[in-house]
This record gives structure tokens, C-alpha cells and sequence, in this order.
């Protein structure tokens, strides 16, 4: 053991030597940005900017500038807007607020330039994406906040991993945990677990079955968690040995998940009918408040979270979903990442743009 320690000691020192830095000091953290928000979890720091870096664990893929204005928003500050204009609020996690690319290449501000050509008229979209929401903190961010913007659209962007964030409280190597939401017999939704406490790093806490919150990480997850955030996110033999590795993607992230519980749960999520109920219940209440409150509201997303839920495409009553599918291939993604690149955005953009003009065309009638 000693001359194994001793190795890797002296493997440490001439790779930084060389010139390599250890991943901790290479990539951005998840919680870049993040501050904690009691009623959210975690939300962003209001006029925070500098550089994002990824994608971790592989070898750097793309830095963008980020800047967060003063509501906690990326983009610029929000000016006020003329008696003809319109306001889009776009609700999303990593995928809508597009830290992988510079702001003005993401969906939501070029979707800004195409709806204010289409309508002849300034259109002002925000966009409130945050890294790691689920369903739950996006109704909550909209219920405390967002609607207080007066948008005259709301657009909701789920992703394949909301079923999962929406009953996962608090995520190994994540500073910040969050409140949930129960369904109540009488179908009404109860926050439980806020204001949001401070979770320990090492730790993995979810909503039950029997809607309370339950630590889920057990002395394994916690031991490994442990040695990958004190030793190997601080090893430069690390970074070397993943550059090595980076022609093996399945290798390098079996090794990565093997700290974070919440990916032993990935397989079980769609059988999860409890998570279901959940995320249909949620998207239907973001829905009803934002129609309460006058606005046009619709869904964009994979034709597999759409089988996952209940709502049926379509006008009146039923909420629209607009699939994103043929958005995603090789072109269009980060490598080893799986967020849109600036092509990728681009087309999402102009998914988006014919319904969304629809929408807003709605307004005069």
C-alpha cells in the first residue's frame, strides 16, 4: 500500500509538471452559478458571469461565455415592453438555458429574433432554463416568479431525466437539495421539505412512495462519493488517465456514475407509476396557472417524454406537444454531452417558431 501511494505520488507530481490540471480546477462544477433559494433549492445568482467549461469528466468540448442579469435569468436585462410587443417565457433545465454555447447562439434568443420578424413586432423571450429543475422547481419558479413577468406565452421544455428530479430531493456531489411535491388523495399537490435544508454533499435523498422524504445513498454511494470529490476530482493523474480513456465513453462514465445514486434509478423511472402521476400532474398545474393567468401555453419535447405523459396533442382543452426528435443526431449535439451545439439550438429555434407565432397570433383574437 505504501509503494502504491508512493507511485501515484510521484505520477501526480510529474503529470502536473507536465502541465495537467486536476478536473476540479478544469471543469466547471454542476453548481456553477448556483446559490441556494429556500422556496427553489437552488436558483441563480443574480448578476453572476464568467465561464462555463465541459463537458466533465471528458476532455474540454466547448466554453461559453455566461451571464446571469439581474432577476437570476440568463440574457440580458429585461427591458420594458412597447404597448405592441410580446413576452415568451420558456421553461426548461440545462437544456433550455444552454450553457455549452455563447447566449445569443441558444434556441430562446434566436427563437427571439424569428418571432419579432414573423409577428412584425418586438417579442421579448426569456429564458428561465435552469441547470437541474425538474417539473416541480420549474411550476415553482413560474408560481413565485415567472408569472409575475406577464408573459404572453409559456413554453415548457421537459427532458427525459424530470421523472427522476421530480422525486429526487437531493443528488450526490450536489451542494443544494430542494422541497417536493406529493399528490394528496384529493389530487391536490402538497410541498413537502421547505423551506429547502442543506443537504451533505455525500448524501441522496427521495420522495417515497408514501410522499416522504426518505436518504436513499446507503455506505457504499457515500464512501465512493467521498473518495471522488476529496481525491479524484483534485488528481491531475485522473485528468491524464480520462484522456486516455476518452476513446472508451462507456468506461469513463460507468466510472463517474458509479458516485451518484440517481443513475441506478434511470431504468426504473418509466416503470415508476408514482413519478408519472407526479410529472403529469405538475406540467397540468404549470398549464392551468398560466392560462389562469391569460397566457398561451404549449410543450416542446422527445416522443419519448411524451409517451410518458397523458396529454393528448391537439387544440381546446388538451395541452400541445410539439416533438423534438428530429432534432437529435450527431450534427446537432455536444460530443460525449448530449446538449445542443449551436446548430442544434439553431433548429430548435426554428421548431418552435411557427407554433409559437400561432400562439402569440392568439392573443388578437
Amino acid at each position: 500500500m505504501v509503494g502504491t501511494v508512493l507511485f501515484m505520488l510521484a505520477g501526480e507530481l510529474v503529470v502536473r509538471l507536465l502541465g495537467y490540471q486536476a478536473l476540479y480546477d478544469t471543469y466547471s462544477r454542476p453548481s456553477v452559478f448556483w446559490i441556494h433559494d429556500p422556496v427553489l433549492g437552488w436558483s441563480h445568482e443574480p448578476n453572476a458571469e464568467g465561464i462555463y467549461v465541459g463537458p466533465r469528466p471528458w476532455p474540454v468540448e466547448f466554453e461559453a461565455k455566461v451571464k446571469i442579469n439581474s432577476l437570476g435569468l440568463r440574457g440580458p436585462e429585461l427591458d420594458e415592453l412597447p404597448d405592441d410587443g410580446y413576452r415568451v417565457l420558456v421553461l426548461g433545465d440545462s437544456q433550455t438555458v444552454g450553457f455549452e454555447v455563447e447566449y445569443e447562439q441558444t434556441f430562446t434568443a434566436i427563437l427571439e429574433e424569428q418571432l419579432s420578424r414573423k409577428m412584425g413586432a418586438p417579442v421579448q423571450v426569456v429564458n428561465a432554463g435552469v441547470r437541474g429543475y425538474g417539473t416541480d422547481q420549474e411550476l415553482l419558479y413560474y408560481r413565485e416568479h415567472g408569472r409575475k413577468l406577464n408573459p404572453d406565452l409559456v413554453i415548457l421544455v421537459p427532458t427525459f431525466n424530470d421523472p427522476r428530479n421530480n422525486t429526487m430531493v437531493h443528488r450526490m456531489r450536489r451542494p443544494f437539495g430542494k422541497p417536493a411535491f406529493a399528490i394528496r388523495d384529493d389530487d391536490s399537490l402538497e410541498l413537502i421539505g421547505a423551506p429547502a435544508p442543506i443537504y451533505p454533499l455525500c448524501s441522496a435523498y427521495r420522495l417515497t412512495a408514501e410522499s416522504e422524504i426518505k436518504e436513499v445513498s446507503g455506505a457504499r454511494k457515500r464512501a465512493v462519493c467521498w473518495l471522488q470529490m476529496k481525491l479524484i476530482d483534485h488528481s491531475a493523474l485522473v485528468t491524464v488517465a480520462t484522456l486516455v480513456l476518452r476513446e472508451m465513453p462507456a468506461v469513463v462514465m460507468s466510472l463517474y456514475r458509479s458516485g451518484d445514486i440517481v443513475y441506478d434509478q434511470y431504468r426504473h423511472m418509466l416503470q415508476d407509476q408514482q413519478a408519472r402521476k407526479l410529472m403529469n400532474r405538475l406540467i397540468a398545474e404549470i398549464g392551468a396557472i398560466a392560462r389562469e393567468d391569460g397566457a398561451e401555453f404549449f410543450i416542446a419535447g422527445s416522443k419519448a417524454v411524451a409517451d410518458y405523459l397523458d396529454f393528448e396533442e391537439g387544440s381546446g382543452g388538451a395541452i400541445e406537444y410539439v416533438k423534438t426528435d428530429s432534432l437529435y443526431s450527431k450534427e446537432t449535439l455536444q460530443p460525449n454531452d448530449g446538449h445542443f451545439n449551436p446548430l442544434g439550438h439553431e433548429r430548435f429555434a426554428t421548431l418552435l417558431a411557427p407554433v409559437a407565432t400561432k400562439y402569440l397570433r392568439n392573443r388578437h383574437r
